[in-house]
């Protein structure tokens, strides 16, 4: 019997589309393209905020004209946070609501609103921003500043539309931490805040989640500072319920429960948020020392909760049969052998203070000072501005 050549010629084509298919199946991919560099922008310095801010918005809405606008109109803002420190301070927060409302007019059907709750859930933009003291050298006119970065991105994706760079004068900056912070036990300085601070830098990573996480922590603050310390509690449950060890919502159930005078659940909740600091290996507890002294600031209940804060660290350790290096640190005044014994006699302090609750704590904890070689601000000003140069870090390790 005879085969029909068109039934043959088919078989050949389905046997070469099928090894086209084989072959295409085992090669790689080609990656994606790169993201094209965003232009460069020119550096402003300004006498006063209202100046830095038109220059954010105007800057911001010349970078995007050509970028097509998302389905969503409603943009939130952050609060400029401390990249420093992870604090948030009066002017961050003011500078939040003046670049939100500078935006919304100069890029308008857009609606630009303060992070809550409501806009992370349906943001498809979102405007991140932090503030920092510049490094020494870095601002290229003469003066004391402070730098203010803002970047638009894509919240599911991660992708950096434009990222803005500008210097206010540090006299028109309140860098006085709002009444959450300044409560807070511990800075918030962890990996999280470090991705936070980078995702303002410019390096991009999907934050669609980190937003609503974010939100639901500055609802629970906003109900805080305002004395609504129910509605601060079931905001903080909520945000740890979507994040079991994050240190500002852990933080954030220890003082509202201080506030209301409920002991026993205000030790349970920091012995929770030490516990969390211990697996992830550090603990930034916010002792705060007399300029050039190793005594304590005596701020209203400030020391009852010291003792409380330590007593609990000796315990936990222990508990968890962890050690740990005690760091002390100073601000940038005074000769380097003066800040040398003094960051010494402090981290020598706190291990005192431990061992007085922890019968183990001086073969867990090791006191060691490095001056101020390792400020994180830097500038000596000895105020509200470098009060994290003058602190005790905790590092945990192994005890072998």
């Amino acid at each position: 019997m005879r085969r029909n050549p068109m039934v043959k010629l088919s078989l050949s084509r389905v046997a070469l589309v099928a090894a086209a298919l084989l072959l295409s199946a085992c090669q790689t991919p080609p990656p994606p393209p790169a993201p094209k560099p965003l232009p460069p922008i020119e550096i402003r310095y300004h006498a006063d905020a209202p100046s830095a801010v038109n220059f954010l918005a105007r800057t911001v809405a010349e970078q995007l004209v050509n970028t097509p606008r998302p389905d969503q109109p409603v943009v939130p803002v952050e609060e400029f946070f401390n990249a420093q420190s992870a604090e948030i301070t009066a002017s961050g927060r003011a500078l939040q609501q003046q670049l939100a409302a500078a935006l919304t007019q100069s890029m308008a059907p857009l609606r630009f609103v303060p992070l809550d709750i409501t806009s992370a859930n349906t943001a498809q933009w979102a405007l991140l921003a932090s503030h920092s003291t510049p490094a020494p050298g870095e601002a290229t006119q003469p003066g004391q500043w402070m730098r203010l970065q803002v970047a638009l991105v894509e919240s599911s994706t991660g992708r950096v539309f434009t990222r803005v760079r500008t210097y206010l004068n540090a006299a028109q900056f309140n860098s006085e931490p709002t009444a959450f912070f300044k409560d807070a036990p511990m800075y918030f300085t962890d990996k999280r805040h470090q991705e936070r601070a980078g995702a303002v830098g410019g390096q991009g990573r999907v934050i669609d989640g980190e937003l609503l996480l974010q939100s639901a922590v500055s609802d629970a603050i906003t109900a805080y500072e305002a004395g609504r310390y129910d509605d601060a509690e079931r905001g903080f449950v909520r945000a740890k319920a979507m994040s079991k060890d994050h240190p500002a919502a852990l933080t954030g159930l220890y003082q509202t429960y201080w506030k209301q005078g409920r002991t026993t659940e205000a030790e349970q909740a920091f012995a929770e948020l030490v516990a969390a600091s211990v697996e992830a290996g550090s603990l930034s507890v916010k002792l705060l020392f007399k300029v050039g002294a190793t005594a304590f600031v005596d701020s209203g209940d400030l020391p009852t909760q010291y003792r409380l804060w330590l007593k609990s660290i000796g315990q936990v350790v222990s508990s968890k049969e962890r050690c740990v290096d005690v760091t002390g640190h100073a601000s940038k005044s005074g000769s380097a052998d003066y800040n040398e014994r003094l960051s010494l006699q402090r981290a020598e302090g706190i291990v005192g203070l431990i061992a007085q609750t922890s019968r183990d704590a001086r073969t867990r904890f090791k006191a060691a000072g490095r001056g101020f070689q390792d400020t994180i601000v830097g500038t000596g000003a000895n105020d509200a501005t470098d009060a994290i140069d003058r602190r005790v870090e905790f590092r945990v390790r192994s005890c072998s």
